[in-house]
């Protein structure tokens, strides 16, 4: 009799003899992602955290990618927890050749690289008159510059391969058009251009390119709102199911895309928002 419990099988049987006896025996099954490598950006933040442990559930290999290497190395050790090897790298996605570098890194340590999450931002929060060219310039070189350096970079693994799967990180803000965040909403809207014409041009080699768009997430990002309690409210009011998202939210719906299962579905932006945007 075979039972499921995890990521494992367990084997029944009853061994013969004057006294029967049940014998177990637990039989490893590959989860979906097994002997894959996965090369997450952004990969200290906590979005980060569900998506690393979640890809690394399903069996991929994980390296979690920084500007902190601190906060990359405790995501890692997330990963590791749940049985994937990991590694964790400080990187600037916005300089080519600390991308390319790091990249080269990972697949040679971990053995190439099949699923790119292209989840690095930055944030400022401020009336768009108050935005200096300097920040606007970083916070495309970050959102937007990065997430095609990085499909650059890792895109000859993937053609080796003859498979490969992206997924872009964008945001719910960019169909609100949200205030005081003009920069940043503009960085997520070019994701979605961004996404749709890169599953075009690499669709042929058989590499799948799609981005989320998730809602309000509890994490640091919050912090730029100075009313914590009242932001929660308002996030709950917008929302049809009435909690908030988690970061092992976003890490299903990832793993998903990064998945055979995804096979057919390329081009897309998917929100991950409760119920807040339907469109």
């Amino acid at each position: 009799m075979l039972r499921f419990v995890g990521a494992y099988i367990i084997v029944t049987g009853r061994d013969s003899g004057f006294f029967e006896a049940e014998s177990r025996r637990l039989v490893p099954v590959a989860g979906p992602l097994e002997g894959r490598v996965a090369f997450v950006t952004g990969g200290g933040g906590g979005l980060a955290e569900g998506i690393c442990a979640s890809l690394a559930a399903d069996g991929a290999s994980v390296a979690a990618v920084d500007v902190s290497r601190e906060k990359a190395e405790r995501v890692a050790e997330l990963a590791e927890a749940n049985g994937a090897s990991a590694v964790a790298l400080e990187v600037d996605v916005s300089d080519r050749s600390s991308v390319e570098a790091a990249v080269a890194d990972v697949a040679r340590e971990l053995g190439g690289v099949d699923i790119l999450v292209n989840n690095a931002a930055v944030y400022p929060r401020r009336a768009w008159t108050e935005i200096e060219e300097e920040e606007w310039d970083r916070v495309m070189a970050v959102n937007l510059k990065g997430y095609f350096l990085c499909a650059r970079a890792v895109y000859p693994y993937m053609k080796e391969r003859g498979r490969g799967n992206i997924v872009n990180v964008a945001s719910i803000t960019f169909f609100v058009g949200w205030t005081l965040l003009l920069d940043y909403v503009a960085s997520k809207g070019g994701i979605v251009g961004f996404t749709r014409t890169l599953s075009r041009e690499v669709g042929p080699d058989n590499i799948n390119v799609n981005a989320i768009a998730p809602g309000a997430f509890p994490t640091d990002a919050e912090k730029i709102h100075p009313d914590q309690e009242g932001y929660n409210r308002w996030v709950l009011e917008q929302q049809s199911i009435k909690r908030r998202g988690t970061p092992e939210d976003i890490g299903n719906l990832v793993a998903f895309l990064a998945s055979d299962a995804s096979s057919f579905i390329s081009g897309q932006t998917i929100g991950i928002d409760g119920g807040w945007m339907m469109r």
